[in-house]
């Protein structure tokens, strides 16, 4: 199977195809990427970009803003606020943040054309379906060799989405889809700053473009994905991206999305909760030492080691322990902040941790041990690569989640949840 056959399963799939529990993490996925970009939309880098882009007017919204703006500016600017904090959601099968570049393109065309909420969940699914078979067929060296997956998987996801929105054939698809194999980039080394953000914003602004010059006849290699010299061969090491491409074609990759609870890079959570579990019984003022052993792939994500900066501070394993030791809350906001992770009292606890390696942990495993003044050993595993399989529960914890962020905006809440959890009823999207 090649990519282009995926299109087949996804052309013409309707939201009554879709199953009760797609549906559902789908609806959670939205609401969870909503309250992240209210929040978001509260950075300086939102403000940026809003002095930089504001002229070009439009039809579509801004959260956050009053500002109304054509689709792909729109769709730029909501991308970059849904990712500001670092808390929108990862997708175990996508290899990515799977939301944040394929809803704010979906939501700008969807305004644009007067598409219904249906229509908008529809092409969302179809936008991270793709995006998951595209992360199967590049392997996991193309995230380890630099490349942010959020920003290129992401231009895929944003593509396929926009062009199932926009009814394109396959023949369309396949040159949107080349056009997307130029647009997809984004590096890790910028983590930290705020062109990591920016990055989910431009690849659905990258997707609504592709789809839209497809659409109007523009030209394209629809090889330029898999094919000689395409994508794939140029950004990843993998042999037969093909036979890796038809690994899970039978699987809906939106339900192993796994959501934050920390406001900080995905990859620092495992470690948090194991600091958290041990701070539960042991004291600060005892410890001696904090080790923890994680794969050695997040050095090069999550492993800042004198973080200063809020931005810095979501990025360093060392760093957010520090804050867990304090307990200083890691499911606000606020604490990733310049003033709080320079304080003193982080920095001090920062010099206590040492962090280890072992290949044999996956990304999201971590094991901590704390050291005591007594030189005894106390040891705590941790492991989130699973995804819930409680979704009520899950949907219960996102809803609290979202009054938080709202909160931190100083929005109101209670007008705009109902809003999103009825979208599947709404005729036309409008914020």
């Amino acid at each position: 199977m090649d990519y282009l056959q995926a299109w087949d399963k996804f052309q013409d799939l309707s939201y009554d195809q879709l199953p009760d529990d797609v549906v559902k993490v789908a609806n959670q996925c939205i609401l969870d990427w909503f309250g992240c970009a209210i929040a978001g939309s509260a950075e300086p880098l939102a403000a940026i970009l809003g002095d930089v882009f504001g002229h070009r007017s439009g039809p579509c919204s801004v959260i956050g803003s009053e500002l109304r703006l054509d689709a792909q500016t729109a769709a730029l600017l909501n991308g970059a606020s849904g990712h500001a904090l670092d808390y929108d959601d990862t997708g175990a099968k996508t290899h990515c943040h799977s939301t944040a570049p394929v809803i704010p393109a979906v939501l700008a065309i969807a305004e644009e054309i007067g598409a219904s909420g249906a229509e908008l969940i529809t092409a969302f699914v179809v936008g991270v379906e793709v995006e998951g078979r595209i992360a199967n067929a590049m392997g996991s060296d193309h995230y380890a060799r630099g490349w942010h997956t959020t920003a290129t998987y992401g231009t895929f996801g944003a593509t396929a989405a926009v062009a199932h929105l926009l009814g394109l054939d396959k023949e369309q698809y396949a040159i949107a889809m080349g056009l997307a194999a130029t647009h997809a980039s984004g590096v890790k080394a910028n983590f930290g700053t705020m062109t990591k953000p920016y990055h989910p914003g431009h690849a659905a602004e990258s997707g609504i473009t592709s789809a839209k010059l497809a659409a109007a006849g523009f030209t394209a290699n629809p090889d330029a994905v898999m094919g000689n010299q395409g994508f794939t061969g140029a950004a990843s090491t993998v042999d037969d991206p093909t036979e890796r491409l038809a690994r899970g074609a039978d699987e809906w990759m939106i339900l192993g999305t796994l959501f934050k609870y920390h406001a900080a890079c995905h990859l620092t959570h495992s470690a948090i909760e194991s600091v958290l579990e041990l701070r539960t019984t042991l004291d600060v003022e005892d410890l001696s030492s904090l080790t923890i052993t994680v794969h050695p792939g997040l050095l090069d994500v999550c492993g800042i080691p004198e973080p200063k900066t809020g931005l810095e501070g979501k990025f360093s394993l060392r760093g957010t322990a520090s804050l867990a030791l304090n307990g200083i809350d890691t499911a606000s906001p606020a604490t990733f902040v310049d003033a709080v992770i320079s304080s003193a009292e982080v920095q001090q606890l920062i010099d206590k941790v040492s962090i280890e390696t072992d290949t044999g942990l996956s990304n999201f495993q971590s094991k901590t041990v704390w050291i005591d003044k007594q030189q005894n050993a106390h040891e705590a595993f941790n492991d989130l690569s699973e995804p819930v399989s409680d979704y009520d529960e899950q949907g219960r914890k996102l809803e609290q989640k979202f009054v938080s962020l709202c909160d931190f905006a100083s929005h109101e809440a209670h007008t705009m949840m109902p809003k999103i959890q009825a979208l599947a009823e709404a005729d036309t999207v409008t914020l």
